[in-house]
């Protein structure tokens, strides 16, 4: 599960890191959640790479209504190309989710879970395998939304979470955009330990709530544990 994630690089980064065709508008956060807009890298029509804000939580073009959204945050690997609402997407509106890191919660008893912050060791930024789409309401408007693809945890990941994002190495991110074949790209990057190297650490229970979106979000705290 990926349900909360940061993205503090700056626009000029953003573009020189992603090859953009211009800035995007966007500013450092700290705590983003589903149904809020998180930035994707897209390849357009022109050929271009251009960066925008969507809604996280994909709404499909065949849906009645865009609440549907608040349950589609995540698509499974290993039934994206079956399931409806992401199938039509995966074969051929693919993003990439910039994020510097992303939290995540462990059962630390039956009562209390422990945020972990999860972030890239060398501080480049985290690239997931995201899907978009575009829906039309009764009034004609457009409502462009996305989702974060998970898979299994890997070694790393297993002693917090059973899931986690599938994250790009960079030498897959044109093939993920423009690929043909995207069953044999999913089969190709979905190896689980050759991920870029990640650290952890335990942060306050701020981040519980989306509304608290300040930068003591990720700032380390001492890892509460109990006896029962």
């Amino acid at each position: 599960m990926c349900g909360r994630i940061t993205l503090r690089t700056t626009p000029a980064e953003l573009k020189e890191i992603f090859d953009l065709f211009r800035e995007p508008v966007w500013s450092p956060r700290f705590n983003l959640g589903p149904m809020q807009r998180i930035l994707t890298v897209r390849l357009k029509s022109d050929g271009l790479r251009w960066a925008d804000p969507l809604q996280w939580g994909l709404v499909p073009e065949w849906a009645t209504e865009s609440s549907v959204g608040s349950k589609m945050f995540n698509a499974r690997i290993e039934t994206i190309s079956e399931k409806p609402a992401f199938r039509k997407a995966f074969g051929s509106r693919r993003c990439l989710v910039p994020a510097s890191g992303f939290y995540e919660w462990e059962r630390t008893n039956r009562r209390e879970t422990q945020p972990w912050y999860i972030f890239r060791k060398d501080q480049f930024p985290l690239v997931f395998a995201g899907l978009w789409e575009a829906w039309s309401d009764s009034n004609g408007e457009i409502l462009e939304s996305c989702c974060i693809i998970t898979t299994s945890a890997n070694e790393f990941m297993r002693s917090v979470h059973d899931r986690m994002p599938v994250i790009l190495h960079e030498h897959e991110w044109s093939e993920w955009l423009s690929g043909d074949e995207p069953a044999a790209i999913i089969k190709r990057i979905d190896d689980l330990e050759s991920g870029p190297e990640l650290e952890k650490y335990a942060v306050s229970k701020l981040v519980n709530n989306v509304r608290n979106d300040v930068e003591a979000c990720v700032a380390p705290v001492p890892v509460e544990r109990t006896l029962f």
